[in-house]
């Protein structure tokens, strides 16, 4: 088999597999019903990826980088008070298209802190990268700068556990609060 064929095929497995753990999730994932539902054989998974582990780890870095190419364009990176890089991150989440994104963060969130490997390790690269981006778009002293982004993140992951557990309408109630009483936006902007 070409290299060019290879990488090509590859790609189209990965990709297969990102919109497939989108919309299902990683709880119940296998390799038999995903190589099924991506016309293949786990055979020919394990082949182009080595292990269940490694395409799980491609499939998260995939949805991790999808996400952080669409925050990119919603943010400007130039650095901001924390209630406002608040407030633009919740509007950028809330969008329609980030939903399952969004949801696999939680779900491996969930599954990270019960200490499930490979989870809990890819739990802790996926925050650490967050951290970094958050903390490089913050108007902070600088030795301020990582206790604010780690308390931005805090905010933004009770946001979307909020959302996903109780629904929309009481996660945009309580950024709205946020916003107005850390002073990101006025009542009447609300």
């Amino acid at each position: 088999m070409s290299t060019t064929r290879g990488t090509h095929q590859r790609a189209s497995f990965l990709a297969g597999a990102v919109d497939h753990v989108l919309g299902h999730g990683v709880t119940a994932l296998s390799l038999r019903p995903l190589a099924a539902a991506l016309g293949t054989s786990d055979r020919m998974l394990l082949y182009y990826f080595g292990t269940r582990e490694r395409l799980l780890d491609a499939v998260l870095t995939a949805v991790r980088e999808q996400l952080r190419a669409g925050l990119e364009g919603a943010i400007p990176a130039d650095p901001m008070p924390p209630a406002v890089l608040l407030r633009s991150a919740w509007d950028a989440v809330s969008r329609p298209d980030n939903e399952a994104h969004l949801r696999l963060y939680v779900e491996i969130s969930g599954l990270a802190a019960r200490g499930q490997e490979p989870f809990r390790t890819t739990a802790a690269a996926v925050a650490r990268g967050w951290l970094d981006w958050t903390a490089a778009r913050l108007a902070v002293p600088d030795d301020e700068r990582h206790r604010a982004a780690a308390g931005v993140l805090a905010v933004l992951d009770g946001l979307l556990l909020t959302r996903f557990v109780t629904g929309e309408e009481t996660a945009q109630e309580a950024a709205t609060w946020l916003g107005v009483a850390l002073g990101a936006t006025s009542a009447r902007d609300s």
